[in-house]
C-alpha cells in the first residue's frame, strides 16, 4: 500500500476533485450568484502514520477489503451549501475521527458505553456539519439511564448490499447493541447492480467489485430527463433510479430478491453478535414532492405519475413487514414536516432532514436499549 502523501498535495488535489464535482452539478453556481459565497470545498487530512491507499484518484475515500470503499479516516470536510427553497445557508464542516467514524470527538478506549451502529449512504454520512447530524443529534440526545455512542459508518457511493458489507465487518469491532441501516429509497437499489462495488448477482452470489464489462446507460437517462440546474443533482438522487424502474419494471422483481437477500444476511449477522437491527427508509424528494418534481420536465411528470419509485418503496415495506424485520418509516416524518429544507440544493437531505430523521430514530433506538 503506498503512503498518505504530505498535507499540502492532499489539500490540494482533494480541492480540485470536490470543486469539480460540486461545479458539475450546478449547485456551486447557485450559491455564488445568489449568495457571493466561496464554492471551493477543502478536504484536510492528520496525519496519523496509517497507509491508506486511495480510492479510484478520490482522496477523501480509500479501498476497504469488504464494502469496496470508506470515507478516510482523521479527515475534515469543509464546503458550503443551502437548501432547496434557499432559506437555509451553511458553511458546512464535517469530522471523522481515527476509527473513520463521522464524529466531533475521538472515541474512548475502552468504551465506555453501549454503541449504536449506523450505515448509510452520502445521506447519512450528509451534507451538513458534524453537529446537525441526525446521529450526533442522537448521541447528544441518548437517554441519562442508557447513554449511548452513535457510530456512524455512513459513505458515499453505497448500495444496500454495502451498507450491509461494511455493518458485517464492523459488527464484531464494537459490538453494538443496536444497528440502523438507513435505506435511501432514491438510489439504494439502483446501485444493487452497479458492477463496480461488491453486489449480488442476478444469482443472489456475492461478488467482488470490476471494470464495466458492458456500455453504461446512465447518461442516456440523464439526457432523456432534461433536468437543468440547479435541479440537475435530483437526476443522481432518485430520478435515475425511477426512470430505469418506469421503462423496465421487471427490475423490482430482481431488485426484491436482492433486498430480501440482503436483509436476511444482515439480520444474521446482528443476532449472532447481539444485536438489534432497524431498518430506517429515507424517502427522496420526488416521493415527498411528487407535484414539484413532476413540473420539472415532461418525462419527470410521466416517471412520477406512473408511480415506479412508490411502488419499490411498498414492495421493500411488504418485504421487511413479511421478514418481521423493524422498520421506521421516516417519511411519514418528512410530510408531517413538509418544508422543502429537508433537502438541499443537490438533493440530498439537510439539516431539516436530519432533524427529522433523528425524532423518527430516537424512540425505538431508545426502546431496543432498556
Amino acid at each position: 500500500m503506498r503512503p498518505v502523501p504530505r498535507q499540502p498535495s492532499i489539500r490540494a488535489r482533494l480541492t480540485i476533485a470536490a470543486v469539480t464535482t460540486l461545479l458539475a452539478s450546478g449547485a456551486a453556481f447557485w450559491i455564488w450568484h445568489t449568495y457571493r459565497r466561496p464554492t471551493t470545498v477543502v478536504v484536510t487530512m492528520t496525519q496519523s502514520g496509517d497507509e491508506e491507499t486511495t480510492w479510484n484518484g478520490q482522496d477523501a475515500y480509500v479501498i476497504d477489503p469488504k464494502a469496496g470503499l470508506r470515507v478516510r479516516r482523521s479527515s475534515t470536510h469543509r464546503l458550503p451549501m443551502v437548501a432547496v427553497d434557499s432559506s437555509d445557508v451553511q458553511e458546512v464542516e464535517k469530522h471523522r475521527d481515527a476509527n473513520g467514524f463521522l464524529r466531533a470527538h475521538e472515541l474512548p478506549s475502552p468504551l465506555d458505553r453501549p454503541t449504536v451502529l449506523a450505515v448509510g449512504d452520502s445521506h447519512l454520512d450528509g451534507i451538513v456539519s458534524t453537529a446537525d447530524n441526525a446521529t450526533s443529534l442522537l448521541e447528544a440526545a441518548s437517554p441519562i439511564a442508557t447513554p449511548y455512542y452513535c457510530l456512524n459508518a455512513g459513505c458515499g457511493y453505497y448500495s444496500l448490499w454495502q451498507h450491509v458489507l461494511r455493518a458485517r465487518d464492523l459488527l464484531p469491532k464494537y459490538h453494538p447493541r443496536v444497528v440502523v441501516l438507513v435505506v435511501f429509497l432514491g438510489n439504494d437499489f439502483l446501485d444493487l447492480d452497479n458492477p463496480k462495488f461488491p453486489h449480488l448477482d442476478d444469482t443472489l452470489t456475492e461478488q467482488p467489485g470490476h471494470e464495466l464489462t458492458q456500455a453504461e446507460t446512465t447518461s442516456a437517462r440523464e439526457r432523456d430527463l432534461a433536468l437543468v440546474a440547479p435541479y440537475s443533482q435530483l437526476f443522481w438522487q432518485g430520478l435515475n433510479q425511477a426512470l430505469l424502474l418506469h421503462r423496465e419494471p421487471a427490475r423490482l422483481d430482481l431488485w426484491m430478491r436482492k433486498a430480501r437477500h440482503a436483509i436476511t444476511a444482515m439480520e444474521h449477522a446482528a443476532a449472532a453478535n447481539e444485536a438489534k437491527v432497524i431498518w430506517a427508509l429515507l424517502p427522496s424528494f420526488d416521493l415527498v414532492f411528487p407535484e414539484r418534481t413532476q413540473g420539472l420536465s415532461k418525462l419527470a411528470d410521466e416517471v412520477v405519475r406512473g408511480g415506479a419509485q412508490r411502488r419499490l418503496r411498498d414492495a421493500l415495506v411488504a418485504v421487511l413487514a413479511d421478514m418481521k424485520a423493524h422498520v421506521v418509516d421516516v417519511e411519514t416524518h418528512f410530510r408531517a414536516d413538509g418544508n422543502l429544507a429537508l433537502y438541499a440544493m443537490d438533493f440530498h437531505i439537510y439539516r431539516r432532514g436530519h432533524q427529522q430523521l433523528f425524532e423518527a430514530l430516537r424512540g425505538p433506538i431508545a426502546a431496543h436499549l432498556r
